[in-house]
């Protein structure tokens, strides 16, 4: 299983300044506020903390379906650059988190799985595309050749909200998260081992 979410840096909503500090009350946990005020770039810690929430949540959903988004109760450890723990749901995750000068790319997976393999992108969508498209684009532009599949052959379905891969018709035993934030789409995927669940 897997989660993931993309901040675009750039975007107006990201700025610093831009969100009103009942927002941060409502977000974040006490600890994590005072993390956020006392990292070399609050901003950064900001939306590490936050990209995090959405990933672990996003995972925690694919899990179980009725879960909703209370930011709260995604309590987010920042641990070495790159890295964080999350603990939400009735379940820990690791986060990596990768980010540049424009974005800001989060991945959650359970603390406790092991085996498989995880592929993950982000890039910026081109002006007027489709946020949504975008990313499936390029899940299937990334994933396509690394899955040995020819043009076609793979494609992105929706169950129950939620995006599967199907390759030649049959779904993948994998897990797929897509993302986008202002002008950046991503997605990771998580590749089970034969005999894992899907």
């Amino acid at each position: 299983m897997i989660g993931d979410d993309v901040v675009d840096l750039a975007d107006p909503e990201a700025a610093d300044g831009a969100r009103h500090p009942r927002f941060d009350a409502r977000a974040f946990h006490h600890a994590e506020r005072g993390a956020i005020a006392r990292a070399a770039d609050p901003l950064a810690a900001r939306w590490a903390c936050w990209a995090a929430k959405e990933a672990a949540y996003k995972l925690a959903r694919r899990l179980d379906a009725s879960q909703r988004f209370a930011p709260r109760r995604f309590q987010v450890t920042l641990e070495a650059p790159g890295a964080a723990r999350v603990s939400g749901a009735g379940r820990r995750y690791c986060v990596s988190l990768v980010q540049d000068a424009e974005a800001l790319h989060a991945v959650a997976r359970l603390e406790s799985v092991d085996g498989g393999r995880a592929f993950q992108a982000s890039a910026p969508r081109a002006p007027g595309e489709e946020p949504g498209g975008a990313a499936r684009a390029l899940a299937l532009r990334v994933l396509t050749p690394l899955l040995g599949a020819r043009p076609g052959e793979l494609v992105i379905e929706t169950r129950e909200r939620l995006p599967e891969l199907h390759l030649r018709g049959a779904p993948l035993a994998a897990a797929l998260s897509l993302s986008h934030h202002g002008r950046f789409v991503s997605f990771a995927c998580w590749l089970h081992e034969p005999g894992e669940a899907a």
